[in-house]
């Protein structure tokens, strides 16, 4: 689309347009597990590893998150802290906790949104969303943002 075009693009249009790019986002494939434990395994079911960039560290902090199939604990996801200060055999020192799906869901949409934040703060750039707030929030709101 050329500059022109784009300058005669009504409020409308952009509309459908965040509309069209946020169903995509949602629609979006989910990572696969990067581990599947077999059922011998003392956490068996799917295992995703999340590794933080650390340029300095001798081994990558890593988050551990799983799904397990066991049917006395699978009503639950199970998340692992990074712990920087373990050296040894990481894996028999995670922590895990149990969390209901509704709860990581949560913490999942939180960290998006904090991710989000960071990002246009750490830019300059203020979202739409936030626009979109200042414009229709009462003012003891706006206060509180």
């Amino acid at each position: 689309m050329t500059a022109q075009g784009v300058d005669a693009l009504s409020l409308a249009d952009i509309r459908k347009e965040l509309h069209r790019l946020v169903a995509i986002a949602d629609s979006a494939e989910r990572p696969k597990p990067d581990v599947v434990n077999p059922p011998d395994h003392g956490m068996a079911g799917h295992e995703w590893r999340i590794e933080q960039e650390a340029p300095f560290a001798t081994r990558p902090p890593m988050w551990v998150v799983r799904s397990v199939d066991d049917s006395e604990t699978r009503d639950c996801v199970y998340v692992a802290q990074p712990d920087p200060y373990v050296k040894a055999d990481w894996e028999r020192q995670l922590d895990f906790v149990a969390m209901h799906p509704t709860d990581a869901r949560r913490l999942a949409m939180a960290l998006l949104a904090a991710a989000d934040r960071a990002d246009s703060v750490s830019q300059g750039v203020t979202s739409l969303g936030a626009w979109r707030t200042q414009k229709t929030d009462p003012p003891e709101r706006k206060q509180m943002t």
